[in-house]
């Protein structure tokens, strides 16, 4: 069924207070309850279009982040600790979240538990929103009969993970900005600047540096071929469409891992979201195969994919957890002997769950540093890099100036 867009009008009968709410979802009934509506509100639901929003709509489709998704389980947290139902907490929680995706999202999952479905198996309608990793979790708990403490594991996890992100994120923005000015100003440059000069230098015949009839051709081809532009377009609309593909590419994640600065950084990502999603499902009763095999799942790499499943199938036949990784201790990189001792440890005292959560966070923990002494050196490398390119080009196009001189004497008969 498509999805519309909903504007749910809410007015409480008793305290008089009003709102509104925008919800993406599939019927008007599921609107409100992705509005959050309770049996005090009297509501009035009309469908409008993306056009009704202006700017607004551009954050219509908008997938919860890794906060979005820790404040949800942990607003599910608060209301179940004060004794309030599973499908009204989250109708309580819905009304905090900022996507019209994410309420309508929420809706149709209230609307499937009050139908008799558990809350693990509505999550697993929406693999772009809730991880299999995450579902696998949830769907322990719910055995369990316990889902307080499966919540908290999920909100732990989704805190650290936006956190880390916050800060990579962070870190790539200042080069983003370099990275744009510098497009900005050789563009600039090869337009207006460089052509002048060109001309310049036709009109004494000037023989010129292999430098500037590079640069010079260069600016010749960004005014002159409309082909060079579409290309160009062509090229980056394809990396946007095709970047989950690319980024999960055997070929991009060995060049991650193999990155001078970024590469140790993007391992111990790797190695941490690995240790604590595999950490959360062996402590919440998940089977070890399986624990394995949705951990290779929800590890975003083919190295480390590969590495697990083998992994796995070494600890179902019987090897020790330490044992089983040493096999495949490759993926560790420089910290494999630490890694494998705190494995051994884990094997001897017979409770992985705990020994792999302190991996787990020692390893966040020093991607939290390094990220932080990257992103302080990212301003002068991205300094020197935009003075490299811009100056180089001016380099290129002046120092042709200095030997006019000997040019026009040439020229006029005055120099032999």
């Amino acid at each position: 069924m498509n999805k519309q867009l909903y504007k749910v009008k809410i007015e409480n009968s008793y305290s008089g207070h009003k709102r509104e709410t925008i919800v993406l979802t599939e019927d008007e009934e599921t609107a409100t309850l992705g509005a959050g509506v309770t049996h005090d509100d009297v509501v009035k639901v009309e469908k409008i279009s993306p056009m009704d929003l202006g700017l607004g709509a551009l954050g219509v489709n908008k997938r919860p982040t890794s906060k979005d998704l820790a404040d949800f389980y942990e607003g599910i947290i608060e209301c179940i600790g004060i004794g309030t139902g599973m499908v009204e907490s989250m109708g309580i929680v819905s009304m905090q979240q900022p996507s019209p995706y994410f309420r309508g999202i929420i809706g149709e999952m209230m609307r499937d538990m009050r139908s008799g479905k558990t809350m693990s198996d509505s999550m697993s309608k929406y693999p772009d929103v809730f991880t299999e990793s995450s579902v696998a979790i949830l769907r322990a708990g719910e055995t369990n009969g316990d889902l307080k403490p499966v919540l908290q594991s999920l909100a732990t996890y989704e805190k650290r993970s936006a956190l880390i992100a916050g800060k990579i994120k962070s870190g790539m923005t200042y080069p983003a900005i370099v990275a744009v000015m510098a497009f900005i100003c050789v563009m600039f440059v090869s337009v207006k600047l460089i052509p002048a000069m060109a001309q310049q230098y036709k009109s004494f015949n000037a023989d010129l540096p292999l430098i500037t009839k590079i640069v010079m051709g260069f600016s010749d081809l960004v005014r002159g071929s409309p082909l060079f532009w579409l290309i160009s377009i062509g090229v980056v609309a394809y990396i946007v469409s095709k970047r989950r593909q690319i980024m999960n590419s055997k070929a991009m994640g060995k060049f991650m891992l193999n990155a001078p600065v970024i590469g140790p950084l993007y391992r111990k990502m790797l190695i941490a979201k690995m240790f604590r999603v595999l950490s959360m499902l062996l402590t919440n009763g998940t089977r070890i195969g399986r624990a394995f095999e949705i951990t290779a799942l929800a590890s975003g790499h083919p190295e480390m994919r590969a590495a697990l499943l083998d992994t796995g199938q070494r600890v179902i036949a019987g090897d020790d957890i330490h044992v089983a990784f040493a096999y495949n201790q490759h993926i560790f990189g420089k910290d494999a002997a630490k890694i494998l001792a705190f494995l051994r440890l884990a094997a001897h005292t017979g409770s992985a769950g705990p020994i792999l959560t302190r991996v787990a966070n020692a390893a966040e923990d020093e991607v939290e540093a390094q990220a932080e002494i990257v992103n302080k050196l990212m301003e002068p490398l991205m300094l020197g890099v935009l003075a490299v390119v811009v100056g180089g080009i001016i380099f290129a196009v002046y120092y042709p100036m200095f030997n006019l001189g000997s040019v026009v004497m040439k020229q006029s008969g005055l120099s032999k």
